[in-house]
């Protein structure tokens, strides 16, 4: 990677998970410090950065600023000074870490760049990969995208040319890809409550056996993402929020993910006496449960962002990598950038219910997340093997998704984005109107969309529900502005809109590019 040509250009780093891209991009990183430069690592889970601390300070000698919201203040007042007058050398930081007064800086790097959580939702909207971009260019600077699998839209760059791309082939030591095999549910029925089949647990035992680690992976936090009522039907959902309550049998709760309401499971049911509850859908907790009582004699963790955000989760880490751990149970957070030497078994719970939903990037994510978490097996050269629980028989699906080129996959998501008009080919613009009174909100929803709908760029599509209707007691109409890629859509939309007074109580919040459309 030649950094010597200290002006702005965006370069991509592709390389297969354990390929060894943090080495590339700390030997690049190298050189700008010693023209005494500064960098800035971008991370998109900063709350885990104790592996990657240590890899730096391996490789280094010494020890990086961790920028992040969680920090005390006092550290940040260091850091800030550090960085303004240039002792500070590295930072690696969450999105935030952008907005830091560096004195003289000459690299930055987004890790994994295809991660969802580089977009913040809430409070100013910005996606930090973007913005890294940006700051880049203003710096005139180089920036170094990484990943195993671009997003859609930094494909597109590189297909246009806009971005160079360099791609390491081949893993660390040569090691091997996993194979993967499917065990498909409509052969091997699940016992009642079970979520686990007797195929798999003989797989995982058949694994164990071996001294290999196992993942029990799926996409879901919490016991249970759906509890209802035996006698009246009747769902746990959150007063707050349209969206259904999870139980966390941990704690014995039940928990809004969006707005943090919690309840308790004794309720009283409108047929008679209290409501009988039942669970469906399972989480992480609950998957735990059935893998305890199918392996008593492993020891077992559950791998989340409940539980590994915690003070003792650098302990836990150890442990596992030390394979004092035979078995995990986790979510996505597992599949972000962690080296566990043991594990050479994955078991996907639930491929099916991730490939459903009202999500424009559903295959795209799935594409990233199952590479990021073939990544995590098989690190140490011995043979791994992926397992896809599912109903669903179309296997051609799982293979594109599995093959161990991703831009196969990515050319055929473009083509179809592109004859379908949808990002990146076309822009979209959410705006979401939020207030207490139902009945005035769709009121004002259809003047506001009269009022803008003559005067802008592009095409208005709604007013409609958002999906999660109500969050955080207040309601929510949404409307998707759809135009060409160019600044005249945004433009058009930003003169508009100080133009109309909204009735009092009544919010708008507008996100351009958006990743989700809750």
């Amino acid at each position: 990677m030649n950094v010597y040509n200290q002006k702005f250009r965006v370069h991509v780093l592709q390389g297969t998970t354990g390929s060894g891209k943090t080495m590339v991009y700390f030997e690049a990183l190298k050189d700008i410090i010693n023209k005494d430069f500064q960098g800035l690592i971008l991370l998109p889970e900063i709350g885990l950065t104790g592996q990657f601390e240590k890899k730096f300070i391996e490789f280094f000698g010494f020890r990086p600023a961790v920028w992040h919201s969680g920090i005390t203040k006092k550290k940040k007042e260091i850091i800030w000074s550090g960085i303004a007058n240039g002792e500070i050398k590295v930072v690696i930081g969450a999105r935030s870490s952008l907005f830091l007064p560096f004195k003289k800086l000459g690299l930055i790097v987004v890790d994994e760049e295809h991660d969802q959580s580089y977009k913040q939702d809430e409070g100013v909207t910005y996606n930090a990969r973007d913005m890294a971009i940006s700051r880049a260019s203003f710096e005139n600077i180089p920036i170094n995208l990484i990943t195993a699998v671009p997003s859609i839209e930094t494909y597109e760059n590189i297909k246009k040319g806009k971005y160079s791309i360099s791609k390491l082939e081949k893993r660390y030591q040569n090691a091997s890809l996993p194979n993967y095999e499917i065990i498909n549910l409509n052969e091997t029925k699940l016992e009642k409550q079970s979520w686990l089949s007797k195929k798999i647990i003989e797989k995982v035992n058949f694994h164990l056996d071996k001294n290999d680690q196992v993942l029990f992976f799926l996409n879901r936090r919490g016991f249970s993402p759906h509890v209802l009522c035996n006698k009246c039907f009747n769902s746990y959902s959150c007063p707050n929020c349209s969206i259904n309550l999870v139980y966390h049998k941990k704690k014995n709760n039940l928990l809004c993910h969006y707005c943090g309401f919690k309840s308790f499971l004794k309720r009283t049911c409108i047929q008679e006496g209290d409501c009988e509850f039942i669970f469906s859908g399972p989480g992480v907790e609950r998957i735990s449960e059935e893998v305890k009582k199918n392996f008593p004699s492993k020891k077992i963790e559950i791998f989340s962002s409940d539980t590994m955000n915690k003070k003792g989760s650098s302990d836990k880490l150890e442990k596992i990598i030390n394979n004092e751990v035979q078995i995990l149970v986790g979510t996505q957070l597992i599949s972000k950038g962690f080296h566990f030497p043991s594990l050479n078994c994955i078991v996907v719970v639930d491929i099916d219910l991730s490939l459903q939903g009202h999500d424009l990037r559903g295959a795209e994510k799935n594409l990233q997340l199952y590479h990021q978490l073939s990544g995590r097996a098989g690190r140490t050269g011995k043979p791994a093997t992926v397992y896809f629980q599912t109903y669903n028989t179309n296997t051609k699906m799982i293979s594109d998704l599995t093959n161990s080129n991703p831009d196969i996959f990515l050319d055929r998501e473009l083509n179809i984005r592109r004859q379908n008009k949808l990002p990146p080919f076309q822009r979209f613009i959410s705006l979401i109107l939020t207030g207490d009174n139902e009945a005035k909100l769709e009121k004002e929803a259809f003047y506001f969309k009269n009022f803008i709908e003559k005067k802008i760029e592009g095409k208005v599509l709604g007013p409609v529900s958002a999906p999660i209707f109500r969050l955080k007691r207040k309601f929510r109409i949404r409307m998707l502005i759809r135009g060409s890629k160019s600044l005249k859509l945004q433009n058009s939309i930003a003169e508009i809109i100080p133009n109309y007074k909204f009735s009092s109580g009544i919010k708008l919040s507008v996100d351009v590019d958006p990743i989700n459309f809750n």
